[in-house]
């Protein structure tokens, strides 16, 4: 009896990203458009959740790495990345917001998508058994 598929790494990988950046755009969504609040707030609240999310999905699912051993260094090699890219997201957010004048949710769309590959790399790495 052969093992049950499982999907490609990068495939997991995207979905459980995609399910991080469903929970980021809609937080951002509901705290910028719906709550009225200042959307580099609404920014940060939903890169926080995002972040949490895709730690867990990308150790566990993604990559499989099962071990508890070293998630706290695991977790804070996660946190240095996440910090690079939030700052990148956070400057490019404001800079084709402000300057470019793109509309907000256009903007984290192009920025999500320009990130995401940065992410893939850095990730296969932090989770490498």
């Amino acid at each position: 009896m052969s093992p049950p598929y499982r999907l490609p790494k990068l495939l997991r990988f995207l979905g459980a990203g995609s399910f991080g950046i469903f929970l980021y755009y809609l937080i951002l969504y509901l705290l910028t458009d719906v709550m009225g609040l200042w959307y580099m707030f609404s920014a940060v609240v939903a890169s926080i959740v995002n972040y949490v999310s895709n730690f867990v999905l990308q150790k566990f699912w993604t990559f499989e790495n099962k071990s508890r051993e070293n998630i706290l260094g695991q977790a804070g090699r996660y946190a240095i990345m996440f910090g690079g890219l939030f700052v990148a997201n956070l400057t490019l957010l404001y800079v084709l917001v402000e300057y470019a004048h793109i509309h907000y949710f256009v903007a984290q769309v192009m920025i999500t998508t320009l990130l995401t590959t940065v992410s893939y790399i850095l990730s296969r790495q932090i989770f490498a058994k």
